[in-house]
């Protein structure tokens, strides 16, 4: 009891900061579930399938700007954040390197509804959709982390949806409205960036521009194992739905996506804030104080386990009751939450030993290490969800999804006990 009572003293920061979150993560995740149903309801199928195939698309350009940073740079904002002037050339040189990875983004983006004719259909959400990119490079979300001043953004973050995710009821309303509909959800990412710059000047925290080409290379190299296994997180998420609806109807990806939605939503909820608070104290921790850093972790392993075991068993709690009042057209999620309903337990324990373990306790080998677990569980995953829809269909996509979170979890925990990433001494054995 004392030792639990002596823990909670010490983190006592990013407990704080961790339940602030979660209620405004909650905020974050609960408002675009409310715009939903409306959306479904009066675009219909054809209008909706504009907007869901742009935010897909330019999730992808979201991806590629935000290479890994949010972790990488987290780090080292952290270690550096005592000293100004370091400071200030870790931040000019990140934005530098997303501003690069923004310009390659948005054509590489736009070239192919452009080019290809199945595609030109798209063109117009698309390109209203592109804010959402160019919102993903200028948020600093990893500067806010890292001087664990996360509480400000996480705030921007919620008033931003407040204010424009509503204009959705009053502005859309039919088909047509699609491109506009796309365009307001992306402005959420939008105003936030504009908002967190104005913020982060205010703030003073850097100098004026102070970098170089080197020091952006060699930021960009950094975030690269992280970029890569984001990539390869992409396969069994966006991917997924892609090969599902190639074997069955509308209605079974609609239920699908729900089901996956409403899953990870209730995941991220907790697991986010949690991530986003004892992220850049652990990294300090490694190396100021890596015992200390080693309790951290557990004590955040043990918290992400009970927290994940209340998400699962409230998932499989709700399952029968979700359908009734989602509507009609959601007769059989029950089934697919049960069964995704054990994903979050393999969800929340594999980002903690892949996130805390391997990058914010370990080095450049477990980082690749890291990058390694995503490619190979990318590969199986693929396999898993081309045999587990053939025989299954949408409940076998829901089966590969619980399937491929536990690999990932596994070979998490694996690669930290060979590492020996969990001791005091990296180079000793395994505790």
């Amino acid at each position: 009891m004392l030792k639990l009572t002596s823990r909670l003293g010490n983190n006592r920061k990013e407990l704080v900061d961790s339940l602030y979150l979660v209620l405004l993560q909650g905020v974050n995740k609960l408002l675009p579930l409310f715009v939903l149903p409306y959306l479904l309801a009066v675009l219909g199928a054809e209008g909706y399938a504009l907007v869901g195939f742009s935010l897909a698309l330019v999730q992808f350009a979201v991806l590629f700007v935000d290479f890994g940073f949010d972790l990488s740079a987290t780090k080292r904002v952290a270690l550096v954040r005592n000293d100004r002037k370091a400071l200030t050339r870790v931040f000019w040189s990140v934005v530098a390197a997303k501003s690069l990875l923004l310009l390659v983004a948005l054509p590489m983006t736009l070239l192919p509804v452009w080019l290809i004719p199945a595609y030109q259909p798209y063109f117009k959400a698309t390109l209203c959709t592109l804010p959402m990119a160019v919102g993903s490079a200028f948020t600093f979300m990893w500067m806010f982390q890292g001087v664990g001043r996360v509480r400000h953004i996480a705030i921007i973050n919620t008033l931003s949806k407040f204010i424009l995710l509503p204009l959705i009821f009053i502005f859309v309303h039919s088909e047509a409205d699609s491109a506009l509909a796309a365009f307001l959800q992306a402005s959420v990412y939008l105003l936030t960036a504009i908002v967190s710059c104005v913020w982060l000047w205010q703030l003073r925290l850097v100098e004026g521009p102070a970098c170089s080409w080197r020091e952006v290379c060699s930021e960009t190299a950094e975030s690269l194992p992280l970029f890569l296994s984001r990539a390869s997180t992409s396969v069994y998420t966006q991917l997924f739905v892609v090969i599902l609806a190639l074997f069955c109807t509308r209605d079974a990806v609609g239920r699908y996506t729900s089901a996956e939605a409403l899953m990870r939503a209730a995941c991220f909820i907790i697991y986010v804030p949690l991530t986003q608070a004892f992220f850049p104290c652990i990294s300090a921790l490694s190396v100021e104080n890596r015992p200390e850093g080693l309790r951290t972790f557990r004590y955040l392993r043990r918290l992400v386990f009970a927290a994940m075991l209340f998400v699962s068993v409230s998932i499989a709690a709700m399952s029968p009751v979700l359908p009734s009042l989602l509507g009609p057209s959601y007769d059989g999620l029950t089934q697919l939450l049960l069964i995704m309903s054990v994903a979050p337990l393999f969800i929340g324990l594999g980002a903690v030993y892949g996130q805390m373990g391997l990058i914010a306790l370990g080095n450049a080998a477990t980082r690749r290490q890291f990058r390694n677990v995503y490619f190979i569980v990318a590969l199986v995953s693929l396999l898993l969800m081309l045999f587990c829809v053939w025989m299954w269909r949408e409940s076998g996509a829901a089966l590969a999804l619980v399937l491929t979170e536990c690999l990932v979890f596994l070979f998490m925990y694996s690669a930290c006990r060979r590492s020996s990433v969990l001791t005091a001494n990296p180079q000793g054995p395994c505790s």
